[in-house]
């Protein structure tokens, strides 16, 4: 089975049910499995795109990597603005007008998952934010009305709030 390297601030387009393509990226990881109540606050911020180093054997077995991802789209009237992206040096080349994140659509997805919506010859990331765009995202989530529950409570875990 094929998987996909993610990192943080990473994006990726990939296929949505009945619209295409649409970009998302990687705003935080989201550890599942029976150690994930005890993996948070502390270790979370130094989780990226791989398990923790202490996390083998059976711990590996049982928690697995996923990662919030949160889509971007063309900015609309009734689009939710708590975070607007520019084009520019800080956002990947693939956003080439203003654009929002869309917190709504917001999925956990494993390497293997995504490598499951990425059309195919297409497994390369399409760039990456700054971390100073991505931090912007992530508290974009935190203060989103559109972005479940669930997903707050991975981000709050991750950013240690």
């Amino acid at each position: 089975m094929v998987s996909v390297s993610i990192d943080l601030g990473d994006t990726f387009l990939i296929q949505t049910p009945s619209q295409g393509k649409h970009l998302y990226i990687a705003i935080a990881p989201a550890l599942t499995g029976q150690l994930a109540p005890a993996l948070t606050g502390q270790l979370a911020p130094a989780l990226t795109g791989q398990l923790a180093p202490a996390l083998t054997g059976q711990a590996a077995k049982e928690t697995q990597t996923r990662h919030l991802f949160v889509s971007i789209n063309h900015r609309q009237p009734q689009s939710e603005t708590v975070c607007i992206l520019e084009p520019g040096p800080d956002v990947p080349d693939f956003i080439i007008h203003e654009s929002v994140v869309n917190y709504r659509f917001a999925r956990e997805l494993t390497s293997k998952d995504l490598a499951k919506l990425i059309p195919t010859g297409s497994l390369a990331a399409k760039g990456q934010c700054s971390s100073r765009v991505l931090q912007r995202i992530q508290a974009g989530g935190l203060a989103s009305k559109r972005l479940k529950n669930r997903y707050k409570l991975t981000l709050k875990d991750f950013m240690a709030l």
